[in-house]
């Protein structure tokens, strides 16, 4: 049996639900980069933009968010609620 792209999609990431580190590592992942080569792109030190997985960070989180394709509202919407979800910047 073979699953719609929908159903695989539901096993990972449930709407209006923050991603989890796994989906974002993992989408990150078919994008070709993880978080340390975004890291050192961006100049930081080693684990600083792994903080956007417990806390507030709008600036990596619309990094991540570009490099996958979809606005932050979409990764976390629970940082998003009662926001313009249109807009990519926090």
């Amino acid at each position: 049996m073979q699953l719609s792209t929908q159903d695989l999609l539901a096993l990972f990431i449930h709407e209006g639900q923050d991603w989890s580190a796994r989906a974002i590592h993992t989408a990150l992942g078919n994008k070709g980069v993880d978080i340390a080569s975004l890291e050192r792109s961006k100049g930081l030190k080693a684990g600083v933009m792994r903080n956007v997985f417990y806390r507030r960070c709008p600036d990596y989180q619309l990094v991540i968010a570009d490099i996958i394709g979809v606005p932050p509202s979409v990764i976390w919407p629970s940082r998003y609620q009662g926001k313009n979800t249109d807009s990519k910047a926090a």
